[in-house]
């Protein structure tokens, strides 16, 4: 389930450094892969990390971070990342992340980081899952931080039957039945937002937030977000435009859930 990243005040936030791979397609107008990097402003929100929490923490100041849509290939450590954030309880299973990114993996975003091997965030918990980010770069690893998993329902809310999966979704062609992903739904369950304790009060999973709903919004698959919600972190999503809809009825990690709902107003004109 969505956890509390407790994002900072955006007036105390400095702009995150560009990625190595970004300063290079800036100066050669060549667009290398994982080239979206988080360094620009939102509707008055600064993506970043704080000034005081990058003397505080030396692995902060070695973060070049950029998003990207998740895949199987990522499996690891997205599995690595939900075991070191949430209770057992509310853990996503190996199982539910196979099914996700095999039958969706566009609506799961990541949030990596590039990183040496002798570097602060190679001691992170997904660092060991990690890839070398292209070709041209065989001794860094990218190194997922944050993450955002969801699907497709065809409810307007998160429901206990839209957080399961089919349980032969590997052999089965049919994607209409009422458990897991609905592709023709309207709705984009969020089942997990998550970021790395290392990191956390540091903003990063505003910063993934944000990137996905700005990628939902130009999208045009859905007309909402969806996500649950306990009682001490309703304010958190409201100040991400959610908004309280009330006691879910999902009994999933043993209940007491709050939906939070966000309406998606699609592209501005001209965007």
């Amino acid at each position: 389930m969505p956890r509390d990243l407790f994002g900072r005040d955006p007036k105390d936030e400095a702009q995150l450094t560009a990625s190595p791979e970004a300063q290079i397609s800036a100066a050669t107008g060549q667009n290398l892969p994982n080239e979206f990097i988080i360094h620009r402003r939102d509707k008055g929100f600064e993506f970043g990390i704080s000034r005081s929490a990058k003397v505080a923490n030396k692995a902060l100041t070695d973060l070049h971070p950029y998003v990207q849509t998740l895949t199987l290939s990522d499996l690891e450590s997205c599995i690595a990342l939900e075991n070191a954030t949430f209770p057992e309880h509310e853990r996503c299973s190996r199982e539910k992340f196979m099914y996700r990114l095999t039958i969706c993996p566009e609506l799961s975003l990541g949030l990596f980081s590039t990183t040496a091997p002798n570097g602060p965030t190679a001691s992170l918990p997904t660092y060991t899952h990690s890839r070398p980010p292209d070709s041209a770069s065989p001794t860094k690893k990218s190194t997922l931080v944050a993450q955002v998993i969801a699907t497709k329902c065809a409810s307007t809310t998160v429901t206990d039957e839209s957080m399961e999966y089919p349980l032969d979704w590997r052999t089965r062609v049919s994607l209409s039945e009422r458990q897991g992903h609905q592709e023709h739904g309207r709705t984009i369950a969020i089942h997990s937002l998550a970021a790395l304790p290392e990191f956390r009060g540091q903003g990063l999973g505003k910063i993934v937030m944000k990137s996905y709903m700005q990628r939902m919004e130009t999208s045009g698959i859905a007309d909402r977000l969806a996500l649950l919600a306990h009682d001490h972190l309703i304010n958190y999503y409201e100040s991400l435009g959610f908004r309280n809809s009330g006691k879910s009825e999902v009994q999933f990690g043993g209940g007491e859930w709050v939906d939070m709902l966000y309406t998606i107003t699609g592209p501005l004109p001209g965007s």
